[in-house]
């Protein structure tokens, strides 16, 4: 059975690909600087109430409308603002929110119990009519490509829904954990809810001046008595690593995503500056065009996998800070497999002997890349560099966001690298980007061997089979080299000393709910 994703959703999902997917680095590294799984995320003491908390974040939000996601800094702030089904916690464990139990009825059937004590910031209480009327709305926007699995959501009672599934669907629950904003169907159907949002989350959005800040404050109707612990936050947008930092040394920010990485090591001893632990949850890959020459040969691709030193990438493009990859997870994260078909690389000998079988032994091509991105311009000249040890002449040409990513959706690039970030389970990453029939498959790629497994792997319900599917997958993809992973992206914030809760989620989510700060 293949699910696949509406050519609108496409549009829409692309849009947000385009705008995040090749900012890279959206954390600042510190694994290895004597703070790590320490600092703010664990710092003990009673949690203080009140006050505000000013987070900076990388890139500007532009829709309140979870159904609707155009950008990841958007889904940072809204998901202070409306509540899920259920969460996933640090431990890649499913936690109960909006729903307090769950029953999987058959392979196509769950049953979930709701809490009955949740509103709106309206006063509304949220039903289970409201989460049927917002998962009606997924089938019409590009929530996640995975939710096209959900067919039908039966009211049972005021608290209790009942979900009945196209096919048997491994990740449901993580598709929950992911994409389950309930929204107000009142609230949905007489105001733009791109622009007013109403939850039943922690935090109710009370001011947006666009391109500059979003100021949020504590609902006191929260279903979870006691929490949040802060009266404020306000979320900034600075896109300069540089400038957020000056303004948490200054006192003006609270909590930041991402510092200069090269400053990284040197911060380690600032005793106002507590780092969080350093978490690889966001995959960096090599996409390449299998829809023309020279890509759609399978031998070009695995000549490009074969002179990849993801190690070297790490070291020149994340300063030796980003974890290495070869598959969409790294530890800890409970799917990794460690399967490598190309350990040993780099080989520029095995990468010039598979050219000259393709009869590519001059092959020259093009590095489509963003100029304000410099991650993704250093990823381009460090390849550049390793694909000449084999011959290879890659000429780095740069485009503006939209052109960029014009280039993948209408499969005119060569070759590109960006990054995917929903990635908890490895099936949100290689199902969109590999499957043929999916939308967001911008490599072209099309392989009967690869659908069958993913089909085995995604829509399989029993735990033990998928874990013993996976790296199949892993090395079926790898092998066919559409994609080609190249590091994992350490998430880390970095907070003012007194600050308590910060800690990077496997969701990528920013989470203030439980977050409070110790006023000097």
């Amino acid at each position: 059975m293949v699910h696949r994703t509406s050519r609108r959703g496409f549009l829409k999902g692309a849009a947000a690909l385009g705008a995040v997917g090749a900012t890279g680095g959206l954390s600042a590294f510190l694994e290895a600087c004597g703070k790590s799984g320490s600092g703010a995320a664990t710092a003990s003491g009673k949690p203080v109430r009140g006050g505000t908390l000013t987070i900076a974040t990388v890139d500007t939000p532009v829709n309140m409308d979870p159904q609707d996601a155009e950008l990841y800094a958007s889904i940072q702030v809204y998901h202070n603002i409306f509540s899920r089904l259920v969460e996933l916690d640090a431990d890649f464990k499913i936690q109960p929110s909006l729903a307090h139990s769950w029953k999987q009825e058959d392979e196509r059937t769950w049953t979930m119990d709701l809490v009955d004590n949740a509103r709106f910031h309206n006063g509304d209480r949220l039903t289970a009519e409201d989460v049927k009327f917002s998962f009606e709305r997924v089938k019409s926007h590009p929530n996640a490509v995975f939710l096209s699995a959900f067919q039908q959501t039966e009211v049972l009672s005021p608290t209790r829904v009942r979900f009945h599934l196209s096919g048997p669907f491994g990740p449901f629950l993580d598709a929950l954990a992911g994409f389950s904003d309930i929204v107000s169907q009142k609230a949905v159907t007489t105001m733009d809810p791109k622009l007013h949002p109403v939850g039943s989350g922690p935090f109710k959005m009370t001011e947006w001046v666009q391109n500059d800040h979003i100021t949020l404050e504590r609902f006191d109707g929260y279903f979870q008595k006691g929490l949040p612990h802060v009266d404020k936050v306000i979320f900034k947008a600075i896109g300069d690593d540089s400038v957020r930092l000056t303004g948490l040394q200054t006192g003006e920010l609270d909590w930041i995503q991402r510092v200069p990485p090269q400053q990284a090591k040197s911060l380690a001893s600032n005793r106002q500056i507590v780092p969080t632990a350093a978490k690889p949850y966001l995959p960096d890959l090599v996409m390449m065009n299998c829809t023309k020459p020279p890509f759609n040969d399978v031998r070009v691709r695995q000549a490009v996998a074969w002179c990849i030193d993801s190690s070297e990438i790490a070291k020149l493009v994340y300063f030796s800070e980003g974890a290495a990859a070869s598959e969409a997870v790294s530890p800890p994260n409970p799917w990794y497999s460690g399967v490598n078909p190309y350990k040993g690389a780099p080989d520029p000998e095995k990468a010039k002997a598979l050219l000259k079988q393709a009869g590519q032994e001059d092959l020259r091509i093009t590095f489509a890349g963003q100029s304000n991105l410099p991650t993704q311009i250093r990823t381009g000249e460090v390849l550049q560099s390793q694909l000449a040890k084999a011959g290879i002449q890659m000429q780095i040409q740069n485009y503006a966001a939209a052109q960029w990513f014009e280039t993948l959706s209408k499969k005119t690039y060569d070759l590109t690298s960006t990054y995917w970030s929903v990635s908890y389970d490895p099936a949100f990453c290689y199902y969109p980007l590999t499957l043929s029939t999916s939308p967001w498959n911008f490599s072209g790629f099309k392989s009967d061997e690869v659908d069958q497994l993913l089909q085995k792997f995604v829509f399989g319900v029993d735990d033990k089979a998928r874990k013993a599917a996976y790296p199949d997958v892993v090395r079926a993809v790898a092998e066919a080299a559409p994609i080609v992973f190249i590091d994992n992206e350490l998430q880390q914030y970095w907070s003012r000393a007194g600050v308590h809760g910060p800690a990077p989620l496997p969701t990528l989510d920013i989470r203030v709910i439980d977050s409070w700060a110790k006023r000097s």
